[in-house]
């Protein structure tokens, strides 16, 4: 269930149908993950997209067992690459957004792309420009789920917090994706006390956002950034700092488990968030 603090309200689930559910659909995993005691969820479309009827019924029931739905487009998508990888990208973040708009989810994130070649510089106003076209269409369309852009864990991804922060200043209708565990790794495993996270925050705060996505999971890395992802307890993410900073600024958030062993470590978070509550009395 959905936990309430003060005035916020903290949400936690999985990335996609929990590996624990027998039945493969996504509405058999918004139940199964109500069953869980969980109350989010993000539906992937790494593997293809689902028909506008799916879209509909997953609304119906996701309202009906209170589970706040996020929707994530498939990886491999490149807005900073030449004109047929654009292409492809942009109807893959337009699709997610219809149907992530026709189910009722609150964001639709997206990957955004590769330096190759360009400098930095170039990779961002490529980005931007193309992130611009892809809201304006969708807006003429009457679709304005807001686009979630997801932190990067490797340093040749365009990504870093301080990218995506900047992108969203410049695109309206955007949002950043706090993936911590790919923070972490970037900036090499710098993430080890409450004032490390709230640093994240303080960051974004300048955006003006009343709520938080954040992607949760263990990491492994090197000096390039991100390697692959672990179980929350085969990491060094101290999670329950993650966890006192959210409570002690009363942060309203919803924490997606991308860990490989979903809803165990999406449960376990929700066990280190109550650990936090009472650490607080």
């Amino acid at each position: 269930m959905p936990i309430q603090f003060k005035k916020s309200v903290i949400r936690i689930g999985p990335a996609g149908i929990p590996l624990s559910c027998k039945e493969r659909t996504n509405i058999d995993g918004i139940i199964y993950t109500r069953c869980l005691g969980l109350s989010a969820m993000e539906i992937r479309f790494a593997r293809g997209f689902i028909s506008e009827e799916e879209a509909k019924e997953i609304k119906r029931v996701a309202k009906k067992c209170d589970v706040a739905l996020y929707v994530h487009a498939p990886y491999y998508i490149n807005l900073a690459g030449d004109k047929r990888n654009v292409k492809m990208g942009m109807e893959k973040i337009e699709n997610t957004m219809k149907l992530g708009q026709l189910m009722g989810a609150r964001i639709a994130t997206t990957h955004l792309g590769f330096y190759g070649n360009l400098s930095k510089k170039e990779a961002m106003q490529r980005i931007v420009k193309n992130l611009r076209k892809i809201r304006d269409r969708m807006k003429k369309r009457g679709i304005e789920i807001p686009i979630g852009l997801e932190t990067m864990g490797k340093k040749e991804v365009f990504g870093s917090l301080e990218e995506i922060i900047e992108v969203c200043k410049r695109v309206r209708g955007t949002v950043p994706v706090l993936d911590i565990g790919h923070i972490h790794a970037r900036c090499i495993g710098c993430l080890k006390e409450k004032e490390d996270f709230q640093r994240i925050f303080d960051m974004a705060e300048e955006l003006n956002l009343e709520h938080y996505l954040i992607h949760l999971t263990g990491v492994k890395y090197d000096s390039d950034g991100e390697l692959y992802h672990v179980p929350i307890k085969k990491g060094d993410l101290p999670v329950i700092k993650l966890m006192e900073c959210i409570l002690e600024n009363d942060y309203d958030v919803t924490i997606i488990s991308e860990s490989p062993v979903v809803e165990h470590d999406a449960v376990y978070a929700q066990i280190l968030l109550d650990r936090a509550m009472e650490m607080m009395k």
